[in-house]
């Protein structure tokens, strides 16, 4: 984005990528997703969750909630998870509603943690151990987007 030469790149890439918004996060590292995951799919899946209106107590919750999954699964192996789990603030200034004023935007951030496969990251969430961590994700924030994105090994 500092670049000067990056006004002509996001001139030339309107006409593709249409309405879509798009935002900028700190680096994340999350390559281990992408060689990893299950035998039928050939890469690991990517839960992507964007938090909105975060306050600083929210990215305090997110360092414990990181914590707290890499010890878990460091002593029990959580099953399907690949270890892969990382966050980043938004760079610009985003609402959940896309058509909101200027003034109602707020600080975001974007946490992305890596799975063998959406159904491994949807049984953790029926498990004790996500419900005794999850609090941490729902204080200082005002809601999220979750989705997941699959990677194919060609």
């Amino acid at each position: 984005m500092d670049s000067p030469a990056y006004p002509a790149f996001l001139e030339n890439l309107q006409p593709i990528m249409g309405s879509a918004e798009i935002i900028h996060a700190s680096r994340l590292d999350v390559t281990g997703a992408i060689a990893k995951g299950n035998a039928e799919q050939k890469g690991g899946v990517m839960e992507v969750a964007t938090f909105f209106d975060v306050e600083d107590v929210f990215l305090e919750g997110v360092e414990y909630f990181k914590t707290a999954l890499r010890k878990l699964h460091a002593e029990k192996k959580i099953a399907g998870f690949l270890g892969v789990i990382d966050s980043g603030e938004v760079i610009e200034k985003i609402a959940k509603n896309e058509e909101a004023m200027e003034e109602e935007k707020g600080r975001a951030l974007v946490l992305m943690v890596g799975w063998e496969s959406k159904d491994a990251h949807m049984a953790f969430r029926e498990t004790k151990e996500f419900a005794d961590n999850i609090a941490y994700l729902r204080k200082g924030t005002s809601g999220v987007d979750m989705f997941h994105v699959a990677f194919k090994n060609a």
